[in-house]
């Protein structure tokens, strides 16, 4: 159809081929300057007018100067006949857009995306690497990486893994759930091949795939595959601390060399010989106590020595070990507070306070020498005890976990407030329950006014979703005030409260108990029903709820609760 439209301008047509391989959903592409200013044609003008003026390309709206493809699904089609020429012809469109426009990530991947389609090289894979650790957060927007993995699955195991640990994480956080966990699988495959032969380079990627699928199954629900999965992540990494780091315990300069260091020492010659050939994998673009692809645990000095090669002495070496050491013990910890999340939702509590309590130990112990990297690991570990100890009607226990939690948190505060006043705000939240079912009233309305007060701040900048986060904590306010018959405060909170979230059944259910309270038997008995029809759970607890006992009497209301 294309074809018979524009069969008396090949030219054009030509143009409109390559034209569809530039990725339209940029915002800025396509750039008319940098398409005229790449595009080797002596009739551009004229060619670019017929594709307007036969409606196959428009002006993006409120977008002087940039344009898109009329039918995204033409563009689509017409990409299938795309050839290496094209994606040369699209690097010069980006090579003079650069000097012209600020770029962004999008057009990072773009090129990258084009550079491997010319050429697939082992340097590219540094490329999508760095990309891909560069982005905070994956979206739709970031579909392109997984293409350009894909293309780059050509080249040996050694580079193949890395690539698929990345692409499974783009895809689990993307919401592609299956196709994540084939690629996770796959991942680990090649990595325990690998590590037959290098053990120590290896086994900690293993290690953390394991973990990153483990939190996929939990977030699919199927948690005995993710308490098998942590398990073995949990053995993979107590493999490597009694196989190679039994001997650098923080006093390991007092113990005898013995062949397990020897072992060490040969993986390790290993890994800085691969350094050489491909720094940029397997090390972080700045150095830190540990790395987003595995454990590489490197301080200034050495990073240096590694550069030039020079890291050859075994000092050096027990130095590199001791750092490394601590973050394989994090590892653990992480991984045992994972399965005490899963024992919690199987029901085996015990098994999650042990596991909660272990990694608690470490976290504490470790935190000593690194608490930039460790204390908010801590501050999770007390948040989960204090959960779990909470779920167990085991009030003290958890308040004291809430409590080191909110000290850990406020820690945190004074070096990023920006993320941590959040997580303070949640611990507060949590405490204020607590303190309410200890009956400590009038903590619990301090710690619900100051993480109300946190909370109304990121709402006001962002409302979707911190929205929600304001309205329970009004909520939980006005359950308070219930408790204390103070039906104005009460009645202040939860009518805020169900403005903000009117389906919130929790909310609903205290305002029938505010209404019964109030001697409004009409809307608590109407609440009430609507609230059963939603959730019948709702009967046991009303039946034994003391602020129904104006109604309990009431024909109406042992009928809806079926007495």
């Amino acid at each position: 159809m294309v074809s018979e439209i524009l069969s008396t301008n090949p030219k054009a047509l030509e143009m409109l081929k390559y034209l569809s391989v530039i990725n339209t959903k940029v915002e800025t592409n396509i750039d008319r300057i940098a398409v005229e200013q790449s595009y080797d044609s002596q009739n551009f003008n004229n060619n670019f007018k017929i594709l307007l003026e036969t409606g196959l390309i428009k002006e993006k709206e409120g977008k002087t100067g940039i344009y898109e493809f009329a039918f995204p699904y033409l563009q689509e089609m017409l990409e299938l006949q795309t050839d290496k020429k094209s994606h040369e012809y699209a690097l010069r469109y980006y090579e003079v857009k650069t000097k012209k426009l600020k770029i962004d990530i999008l057009d990072d991947i773009e090129i990258l995306f084009h550079k491997v389609k010319v050429n697939p090289t082992e340097i590219l894979i540094n490329e999508f690497l760095s990309i891909a650790s560069s982005i905070d957060q994956f979206d739709q927007r970031h579909n392109k990486l997984i293409d350009i993995g894909i293309e780059l699955l050509i080249f040996e195991d050694k580079y193949k893994a890395p690539i698929l640990f990345v692409l499974g994480n783009i895809l689990s956080i993307i919401g592609n759930p299956e196709d994540a966990e084939k690629t996770y699988l796959n991942a680990i495959k090649i990595f325990k091949k690998l590590a037959k032969k290098y053990y120590r380079i290896y086994l900690p990627y293993i290690a953390t795939i394991q973990k990153n699928l483990g939190t996929l199954y939990t977030d699919l629900k199927r948690f005995e595959e993710a308490e098998k999965i942590y398990s073995n992540a949990l053995n993979s990494y107590k493999e490597i601390e009694k196989n190679y780091y039994d001997v650098y315990t923080p006093d390991f300069d007092s113990k005898e060399y013995s062949k397990t260091e020897e072992s060490y020492i040969d993986d390790l010659k290993a890994y800085t010989k691969l350094l050489e050939k491909n720094y940029d994998i397997y090390l972080p673009e700045e150095p830190s106590p540990t790395s987003n692809l595995g454990n590489v645990c490197i301080d200034l000095d050495l990073l240096e020595d590694l550069q030039d090669g020079s890291i050859d002495s075994f000092d050096n070496y027990k130095k590199l070990a001791h750092m490394c050491y601590h973050m394989y013990l994090i590892d653990i910890a992480k991984t045992q507070s994972n399965l005490g999340l899963i024992y919690t939702n199987l029901g085996r509590y015990e098994e999650a306070e042990k596991m909660h309590l272990e990694a608690l130990k470490i976290k504490r112990k470790i935190a000593e020498t690194y608490p930039d990297q460790v204390l908010p690991e801590l501050a999770f570990s007390f948040l989960d005890l204090g959960d779990l100890y909470a779920s167990l009607n085991r009030f003290e226990e958890a308040e004291s976990m809430f409590k080191d939690a909110l000290k850990t948190s406020k820690e945190l505060v004074k070096e990023n407030p920006e993320v941590y006043m959040y997580n303070t705000a949640l611990i507060q939240n949590s405490l204020g329950i607590i303190y309410t079912r200890l009956k400590n009233y009038d903590l619990a309305e301090q710690m619900y006014l100051d993480a109300l007060k946190t909370f109304k701040i990121y709402a006001k900048e962002n409302p979707e979703p911190y929205i929600y986060n304001v309205a329970d904590v009004q909520n939980n306010l006005g359950n308070l005030y219930l408790i204390l018959r103070n039906l104005e405060r009460a009645q202040y909170y939860l009518s805020k409260a169900i403005k903000k979230d009117p389906n919130n059944t929790i909310i609903l259910y205290n305002i029938a108990c505010l209404e019964a309270l109030s001697n409004n038997p009409t809307k608590a008995l109407e609440l009430l029903s609507k609230l059963i029809e939603i959730d019948n759970s709702y009967i046991e607890r009303a039946k034994s709820d003391q602020n129904f006992n104006n109604i309990r009497d009431l024909k109406e209301f042992k009928e809806i609760i079926g007495n």
